[in-house]
């Protein structure tokens, strides 16, 4: 009953004093709102990153490329070790280990397309028939590549949405040959419409990697490979299983690059962390300012009803009553700030989101997790505890004649 009734009181003083109770109540609600909507626009920038990494492979892809230069004494030279790619390597890399889910070459050119009157630049893209498996882009409209365009070294493409756009409009496209580089190759499909990134992939045209080799290269070589694990477990066998099968193949003093996408991602993580410490730290400033007014006004508080508590304890109240009856207060205040802030900061992350969404293009997220909402309300309430300790263990020791004899 005591502590029902310190409760009451509490509450009481609060809403008495409504316009200070404002003012400290926003304090907080500044703070934790600034502290919620950084959280939540650094886990929504992971989740983009993760969503949009996903679609080249996520964590589950290694690229292997030639390490053409080398930093000598401080300069870049060229690497006398590094060997240029070819399919055949591409097939050794294949059987290099069974946990391998595929390997694609990458092999982009710049190129001049042409139809008619219409004129665009644009990249070909070497590539195998399991390119719209791996990267799960699918085609809207007639086929993508086979193995017999590869085997025949067949002059066919499949086009991106702006290319389409861009060349052939709102005329027909599929069979129909357009000039790139100046060489005729015929439209045997269309792709669905795709972005990464912000980068928009319908500017592409794809053809068969044999075919760009011979019509647009001019000699065997690839520029890198693309190894997709089965499961991202599998992604530091096969790193080792395809240096091993490399080396072998070219000797033990072949130097290439080799990076995961689970590397990648994890440095990218780890850098989304630190700016969401530096920054929410930051944020976290504003957020012992509003603890720091909490302590303001309970000692206000204090010294207003300094008859009052002098009242209380020479009828017998005890010193513990005194000192939770000042503490529920500021817990109070404190929570209640901390709700507050913690809509707000949903407001403001989301807010920013749609902001980024509409300026950039990107299907920008704003992500609070239930874990983060409960640790940032738990933090309110330990920091309303911690400042209003010391003003009401103030009260609490304060001696009734003295009290009393206040003005």
């Amino acid at each position: 009953m005591i502590f029902l009734e310190s409760i009451r009181i509490a509450l009481g003083q609060i809403w008495v004093n409504k316009l200070r109770t404002a003012l400290t109540l926003l304090g907080m609600m500044i703070g934790v709102g600034a502290v919620v909507g950084i959280v939540s626009i650094g886990e929504g920038m992971r989740q983009f990153v993760i969503d949009e990494f996903g679609k080249l492979g996520g964590a589950q892809f290694v690229m292997i490329s030639p390490q053409y230069m080398q930093l000598k004494d401080g300069r870049w030279v060229p690497n006398p070790r590094s060997k240029p790619l070819t399919m055949d390597d591409l097939s050794v890399v294949e059987q290099s280990s069974d946990r391998l889910a595929a390997v694609l070459p990458s092999m982009t050119h710049g190129a001049n397309l042409r139809y008619r009157k219409a004129s665009y630049q644009s990249r070909a893209a070497g590539t195998l028939p399991e390119f719209s498996e791996v990267y799960n882009w699918q085609v809207a409209e007639g086929r993508f590549l086979i193995n017999a365009d590869l085997d025949k070294l067949r002059r066919v493409c499949v086009i991106g949405q702006e290319v389409r756009e861009e060349v052939f409009g709102l005329a027909p496209f599929l069979g129909r040959e357009l000039k790139l580089n100046g060489q005729r190759f015929t439209v045997v499909g269309l792709m669905e419409d795709r972005q990464t990134f912000g980068e928009n992939w319908g500017d592409q045209v794809l053809v068969p990697v044999t075919t760009a080799q011979r019509r647009l290269a001019g000699n065997k070589y690839i520029q890198a490979m693309v190894a997709h694990a089965k499961e991202q477990e599998d992604v530091p066998h096969i790193t080792e299983a395809i240096e091993k099968a490399l080396k072998k193949r070219h000797g033990p003093e072949a130097s290439y690059q080799i990076i995961s996408g689970r590397s990648i991602l994890e440095q990218v993580e780890q850098t989304i962390l630190l700016l969401k410490l530096v920054v929410g730290g930051i944020a976290g400033i504003s957020l012992l300012v509003g603890g720091i007014g909490i302590m303001n006004i309970l000692l206000v508080s204090v010294a207003e009803r300094t008859r009052e508590i002098g009242i209380r304890k020479a009828l017998g109240a005890k010193p513990v009553t005194l000192l939770w009856q000042f503490v529920i207060e500021a817990m109070a205040l404190s929570l209640t700030g901390g709700a507050l802030g913690v809509a707000a900061g949903y407001g403001l992350g989301e807010g920013i989101a749609r902001v980024i969404s509409h300026y950039s293009e990107l299907n920008f997220p704003s992500i609070v997790s239930p874990e983060a909402t409960l640790f940032v309300l738990a933090l309110s309430i330990a920091i309303g505890l911690f400042f209003g300790i010391y003003p009401a263990a103030r009260a609490s020791r304060l001696d009734p004649v003295d009290a009393l004899r206040s003005e």
